[in-house]
C-alpha cells in the first residue's frame, strides 16, 4: 500500500486511474469552489501526527506504518457528498473556509484508529474517511478529525446532480 506523510500526517492517495480529481472549478450557493489536484483520504491528521512524534520521537513513523501495514486500505465512493464551512483561525474576522467532499467507506480506518490508541493509552475519536474534491477560502480544504467536527462543519448534504450542474454552468 502507498501512503505518504505529510506536516505529521499521513494520506492514502488517491490513484487518478481510480478516481480522477475533479476537472474544473463549479459554483454551488454563491461561491467560487476549485478543485483539489490530488485526492487522497487523511489517515492521520496533523495533530495526532505531532502527539505520536512527541510521544514516541523517531520510532514513531515506523510504530504508525506498523499499525497500517497490518490492514486492508481498500476503499468505496459512498457518492454522499458534503458541504463544510469553517472559520479561518487567524485571519480577518468573517474569513471562512468551505469544501466539498464525499464520504468514502474505508473499513480499515478504525482498527486503524484503535491501534493508534493502544500505543497512546487512549481511546481515539475515529475520522470520518472522506475526500476533498473542492475548496472555497483554502486550498487545504477543511480536516474533520472526528464525527463531532464533521457535524460542526457541516452546511449541508450536496446533492451530485448540484455538482454535474455546477460544473456544465462553471
Amino acid at each position: 500500500m502507498t501512503t505518504f506523510a505529510h506536516a505529521a500526517g499521513m494520506v492514502l492517495p488517491l490513484p487518478p486511474d481510480r478516481w480522477p480529481p475533479p476537472a474544473g472549478g463549479i459554483r454551488l450557493d454563491g461561491l467560487a469552489f476549485d478543485p483539489k489536484p490530488e485526492l487522497h483520504v487523511t489517515l492521520v491528521g496533523s495533530a495526532l501526527g505531532r502527539e505520536l512524534q512527541a510521544t514516541f520521537g523517531a520510532s514513531a513513523i515506523a510504530r504508525v506504518r506498523e499499525a497500517r501495514n497490518a490492514l486492508d486500505w481498500r476503499f468505496e465512493r459512498s457518492g454522499r457528498l458534503v458541504l463544510l464551512r469553517k472559520p479561518l483561525a487567524g485571519c480577518s474576522k468573517g474569513s471562512v473556509a468551505h469544501s466539498i467532499i464525499e464520504l468514502v467507506h474505508l473499513p480499515a480506518m478504525a482498527p486503524f484508529h484503535r491501534a493508534l490508541g493502544r500505543l497512546l493509552g487512549r481511546q481515539l475519536p475515529v475520522p470520518p474517511a472522506h475526500v476533498t474534491l473542492y475548496t472555497a477560502g483554502d486550498a487545504r480544504g477543511i480536516g474533520a478529525s472526528s464525527p463531532a467536527r464533521l457535524r460542526a462543519f457541516t452546511v449541508r448534504v450536496v446533492a451530485t446532480k448540484e455538482i454535474t450542474g455546477a460544473q456544465a454552468s462553471a
